[in-house]
Parts: structure tokens; C-alpha cells; sequence
């Protein structure tokens, strides 16, 4: 039998996922109420104290605070944000923080924050 006359199987494969992968039960945004499945980027939510999405914080730092036109909240590291105010002069561009947010608590790290400790020992 040639390769062009072989039966196909009717078997359809699912995604490369093993079968006995376990399931992960991530934590909710306080926000918008959806998995939080990227850890590494999200942001401990000040008044609940669970990660939230960066976006979901981002967007409700930018509704409570005024920032004008040549503004934007940016991410400034360690759990602060800061409203920048960008100016063009003649040179290259220059920017201003105008404000500094103070929103995570990075001492002590939260618990979510931490590694799970993986057992590597071998029989």
C-alpha cells in the first residue's frame, strides 16, 4: 500500500497536553473576576491582598488619578507606579515623574509570590 492510499485515522489529537496533567486552580482578579495565570507579571491587589492583573490595576490607578495630555501611569518598579510627564524639547525626549503611586507592599513577599518548593529527590 502506497502512502498516498493509507487510511486515515478518525482520531483527532487534543493539543499537545499530556493526559494526566493535573489542573491548576489560579486565583481570581478582585478586578474582573478572571484567572490570573501569568504570576510573574501580576500585582498584589492593595485592599484583598491577591494577585490581580497588571492591566486590571493599571486601568483603575488610571481612573482614579488625573493625568493630562502629555501624562501616562507607568510602571516604575518594586510595586510603584508613577504618573510621567513626557517633554520634547529641542533634544532628545525628556520625561518628568510628576507623581510617584506607592501601591504594592514588596516586604514581606507575599505568599502567592513565593515558589512552590519542588521536590527533585531521586530514587
Amino acid at each position: 500500500m502506497s502512502q498516498h492510499n493509507k487510511p486515515r485515522s478518525k482520531r483527532r489529537r487534543r493539543g499537545n497536553r499530556p493526559p494526566n496533567r493535573p489542573e491548576i486552580d489560579f486565583p481570581l482578579c478582585p478586578l474582573c473576576h478572571k484567572a490570573v495565570r501569568d504570576l510573574a507579571s501580576a500585582i498584589t491587589h492593595k485592599e484583598s491582598g491577591v494577585p490581580a492583573h497588571f492591566d486590571c490595576i493599571l486601568k483603575t490607578l488610571r481612573s482614579v488619578h488625573d493625568v493630562q495630555q502629555n501624562e501616562k501611569i507607568c510602571y516604575l518598579g518594586k510595586g510603584s507606579f508613577g504618573i510621567v510627564q513626557f517633554r520634547q524639547n529641542s533634544g532628545p525626549m525628556r520625561f518628568l515623574i510628576r507623581k510617584r503611586i506607592e501601591y504594592e507592599d514588596t516586604e514581606p513577599v507575599p505568599e502567592w509570590r513565593q515558589k512552590p518548593a519542588v521536590n527533585l529527590s531521586l530514587r
